[in-house]
């Protein structure tokens, strides 16, 4: 995937508008890395191995799952899903990964991400999804309709 990676930096770089962080991310990945930190003071940990894997079906179910909480309303129990902890659950689940941490991230390492390093990680998975969308689209023989811009 690694030249995947390299046509999507290059096409970053040539695209206006493109936010200076997707193509920072870009180009990390292109080298084979991606920069976080986790922690901050004296447990603060550098990480330039960052190994990001695609998504199982149990991974997506076990998701969902983690994201549903029973709640009490006027009307009794009530199941509740929260798509945003759907996508932390996802994201968490995709680190393979992170320095000398073996992955899936637990919510807790997810959560000693600064906001910086939290919005880097989805930049990569999502672009880690674009060049497998652009993959996947040149093997179908179809156009490839995924857009830099976000």
């Amino acid at each position: 995937m690694t030249d995947s990676m390299e046509t999507l930096a290059t096409a970053a770089h040539e695209v206006e508008g493109v936010s200076p962080d997707i193509t920072s991310v870009a180009d990390e990945l292109a080298r084979g890395q991606l920069g976080l930190v986790t922690g901050s003071g004296d447990d603060e940990q550098r990480h330039t191995d960052v190994t990001l894997r695609p998504l199982t079906g149990k991974d997506i179910i076990d998701a969902e799952l983690a994201a549903e909480r029973v709640v009490q309303t006027a009307n009794g129990s009530e199941l509740v899903r929260s798509p945003a902890m759907v996508e932390f659950e996802l994201l968490r689940r995709q680190v393979a990964w992170l320095g000398n941490l073996n992955g899936p991230l637990s919510l807790l390492q997810l959560k000693s991400l600064s906001a910086r390093y939290i919005e880097r990680l989805i930049i990569a998975q999502r672009l880690g999804g674009s060049v497998l969308a652009g993959q996947l689209a040149a093997d179908s023989g179809r156009l490839d309709a995924v857009s830099g811009k976000h």
